[in-house]
């Protein structure tokens, strides 16, 4: 009988120790998640910066335009004018802001202004202050953006830099 008890005792000495590791093996397992959720979030959000600090290095230019039908028209169809000498203009702020102007007269008179993010390295997702949402396609050449198509009403708008 005393063999019993000292096994008996063994056993539950052993059960404790092992009782006081498994809180520390699942903190340890805990901490070690919440370090790989931190990284992979910090590289993605680094990633994301970078997108939107490319788009953010220059004022994108409107250069050629395409009705419905992928013909390509003049930028005074798009203007609703006969003069060809109105420029618009689409810029990307490092805020996560963005101003589209594409209408004649001065920028305060047509420009359409919103938040943007941007999904991945072709796709703009553009939220208008007035509700609306679209996409915006990204064109690159060697890996940089060197174009920015939009649906603006019937057509579509290829912005260069």
């Amino acid at each position: 009988m005393a063999k019993n008890k000292k096994s008996s005792a063994k056993a539950k000495q052993t059960r404790k120790k092992q009782s006081k590791k498994l809180p520390i093996i699942i903190s340890c397992v805990i901490v070690a998640i919440i370090i790989a959720a931190s990284a992979i979030l910090t590289v993605s959000c680094s990633s994301q910066q970078n997108r939107n600090n490319e788009l953010c290095t220059y004022q994108w230019i409107p250069s050629t335009a395409k009705n419905a039908s992928g013909d390509e028209v003049e930028m005074s169809e798009i203007y609703n004018t006969n003069y060809t000498s109105y420029q618009g203009s689409l810029t990307f702020n490092e805020d996560g802001r963005f101003s589209l102007w594409l209408s004649p007269g001065t920028a305060d008179d047509g420009t359409h202004t919103g938040s943007f993010t941007v999904n991945s390295d072709d796709e703009i997702e553009a939220f208008f202050d007035d509700g609306t949402n679209t996409k915006f396609k990204i064109e690159r050449k060697n890996g940089t953006a060197n174009g920015i198509i939009i649906n603006y009403n019937d057509y579509e708008i290829y912005f260069s830099h």
